[in-house]
């Protein structure tokens, strides 16, 4: 049957952040993130170098991995990893309350301490392609514009 993407991806509580800078040199980071299964979602302090690599790009990638500890085969650690669109959601909206009680749902009375903080961003991540790895021969692309299901050919 295979593994299910969403299952795996719902296992982690960060994913990791891929971004450009400003003099066009890569940074990578994480964060913790919530997800809608359309979108990911993550809050970041505005001081932060990937809030900043952020807010200045249109797109950037994210990778799901499965634990060193956890994997059968070191070369073979199943992973997911999708391309993104940026958006920025403004803390007036009723989106922002929306995808902040997803934080509650997920992370608990934790999610309060950060959205009292000011320089806290929230930033919607929503993929525009994506691809999952379990394994040797076990490489599968996402439908275009199908992320609600598994991926192709598992």
């Amino acid at each position: 049957m295979g593994i299910d993407a969403w299952d795996f991806i719902r296992s982690k509580q960060s994913l990791i952040l891929s971004t450009i800078d400003e003099n066009n040199l890569p940074h990578i980071s994480y964060a913790p993130f919530v997800e809608d299964e359309e979108n990911f979602y993550i809050f970041a302090s505005a001081m932060a170098k990937h809030s900043k690599t952020i807010l200045s790009s249109e797109t950037i990638s994210i990778l799901f991995i499965e634990d060193e500890k956890d994997c059968e085969n070191i070369f073979a650690r199943k992973r997911v990893t999708f391309d993104t669109k940026v958006n920025h959601i403004q803390r007036d909206t009723i989106s922002f309350r929306g995808v902040i009680s997803l934080f509650y749902e997920k992370f608990g009375e934790d999610a309060a301490i950060y959205e009292q903080l000011g320089d806290f961003q929230l930033f919607k991540l929503t993929p525009v392609s994506g691809r999952a790895v379990f394994g040797f021969g076990q490489a599968y692309n996402f439908k275009d514009g199908e992320f609600k299901s598994r991926a192709v050919g598992m």
